[in-house]
């Protein structure tokens, strides 16, 4: 039952990604961490370090993730399949859809209808993140309670700093930032 779960869970999540791995993080908050418990907020800051940090798209990496953790390997496979498989069929139906409409206007108005919507899910995967490790908090209920993490915004404003003023390329300032971590963290 755990795994036809996860399967129709992350099919449900891999319906709702529009714009990417970031977008689709709030979406596996919500089932993972709120609605069933399968992981902790803890856990949800590791899954997106993994997750950005290896090969793949982020929520593929995500999905396979959660699975693994609620269900071992068969519980990674079934949340992999399930983030997948709408994609795949949205995109088939897309691809017809495309050829047969591109030239109409409502079909641009649509998608940059969603544009919007995209945004607002990465941001909130942003905050998300941003309050677990600047301030030790989940959400914005419990910002009385919080503690600010120095080296962590010192460090995230210097990489922010330097992929903005100094144009250095994002593969060195993540290393950097590795390397610095592990002294100030």
């Amino acid at each position: 039952m755990l795994l036809l779960t996860l399967f129709l869970e992350f099919c449900k999540i891999g319906a709702l990604s529009f714009g990417g791995g970031y977008a689709v993080l709030p979406l596996i908050e919500e089932t993972a961490v709120l609605r069933y418990g399968w992981i902790s907020y803890e856990s949800l800051a590791d899954l997106i370090t993994i997750s950005e940090i290896t090969p793949g798209p982020i929520a593929v990496n995500a999905a396979s993730f959660t699975g693994y953790t609620v269900g071992g390997f068969a519980g990674a496979v079934c949340a992999t399949l399930g983030c997948i498989f709408p994609s795949c069929l949205i995109m088939a139906a897309l691809a017809v859809l495309y050829t047969k409409f591109r030239q109409s206007t409502g079909f641009d108005t649509v998608m940059s209808s969603i544009r919007p919507a995209v945004c607002a899910l990465i941001f909130s995967a942003f905050l998300t993140v941003a309050l677990l490790t600047f301030f030790g908090i989940s959400s914005f209920s419990e910002i009385g309670s919080t503690r600010v993490n120095a080296p962590a915004l010192l460090l995230f404003a210097g990489s922010f700093a330097l992929c903005l003023t100094r144009k250095v390329p994002p593969m060195v300032v993540i290393l950097l930032s590795g390397v610095l971590g592990v002294f100030l963290l």
